[in-house]
């Protein structure tokens, strides 16, 4: 354990934990940012081209996220990859200990921002845990379109995300189908026309996916029509899920509240109930996960924590 206390200590390093970082260490508090994955930036890498960021006309996910942290090291913010926090507690005398890797690791800081963001929703469907293991469903365009070439892609999902990676996958494709359960999308008239402009897209509504067949390779998507009931098999050489996604709260929950589906709850400063921790991001409660926003977060934290020890410590 880390003897002398962090002044913050920043779980997670996507858009909102790095700019938390930036105001945190701009003002000199000791910071440091606790990643678990090999690299910090979370769902932003997997991103091929964002367009909606200020002052970028467009840039790829993990050019700006090598920006943002080349940004907030020369501020002198440490980052620690590889550890996944996995509990909280609160010490004597008001300090917080952050634990990752199972107790592996262990720190102690003044105050702690929650940004870890969320994980991927699973379809749910029988087959789909094999067939991600074989490497034939996915839930990352940038990360395995590439291996589809010229093949049947299947995209679940209606929002912006399905649109978009859908489009990203289609120069691979021989065929990109839309799957959604719905006909109205959450994803915005733009990402729609972009998709349905190219000439290997098509959608297949009101269906939901019932099952994901085939042995080591996907053959196949049996439908199920929401208002019928009938059954429909869709063959298809791949399957990406974007449906939404999970908060990664589960290390959380015993200490901060949260909503019913996991979310943190905070006030407009980001605070949660519990003294000297926040949250920013999407694991916050009606997050819109937008990039911009999850920063905006972030750094409100920040602000809020440097008023904060001011009043506690000088």
């Amino acid at each position: 354990m880390n003897e002398t206390p962090y002044d913050v200590i920043i779980v997670g390093g996507g858009p909102a934990g790095l700019a938390a970082a930036l105001y945190a260490a701009r003002d000199r508090y000791r910071t440091l940012i606790l990643e678990k994955n090999g690299l910090p930036g979370g769902q932003i890498l997997l991103t091929e081209r964002i367009e909606n960021y200020p002052g970028y006309e467009h840039v790829t996910g993990p050019g700006l996220i090598d920006h943002m942290v080349k940004q907030v090291k020369a501020f002198g913010a440490e980052l620690a990859t590889g550890q996944e926090t996995t509990a909280l507690a609160r010490q004597k005398g008001g300090l917080i200990e952050v634990q990752t890797n199972a107790g592996e690791g262990q720190y102690l800081s003044r105050a702690v921002i929650l940004a870890p963001g969320s994980d991927y929703r699973r379809l749910g469907a029988p087959g789909e845990d094999e067939m991600r293991q074989a490497g034939k469903v996915s839930y990352c365009a940038t990360c395995d379109g590439a291996f589809f070439r010229n093949k049947a892609i299947a995209v679940v999902g209606g929002g912006e995300s399905a649109f978009q990676e859908g489009h990203f996958l289609a120069q691979f494709g021989k065929t990109v189908t839309l799957i959604h359960r719905r006909e109205g999308f959450r994803a915005t008239p733009l990402a729609v026309r972009r998709a349905r402009a190219l000439p290997n897209w098509s959608e297949k509504l009101n269906v939901v996916v019932e099952e994901i067949y085939g042995e080591q390779q996907v053959l196949g998507l049996r439908l199920k029509h929401v208002r019928t009931g009938e059954l429909e098999d869709f063959p298809v050489d791949g399957v990406f899920g974007f449906i939404g996604y999970e908060p990664a709260s589960g290390f959380a929950k015993h200490i901060v509240a949260t909503d019913p589906e996991g979310y943190i709850v905070t006030d407009r400063r980001m605070r949660t109930n519990v003294p000297g921790i926040w949250a920013a991001g999407d694991i916050v409660e009606g997050a819109l996960k937008q990039m911009v926003i999850s920063a905006g977060a972030g750094a409100t934290a920040a602000i809020d924590i440097r008023e904060w020890l001011v009043s506690k410590h000088g």
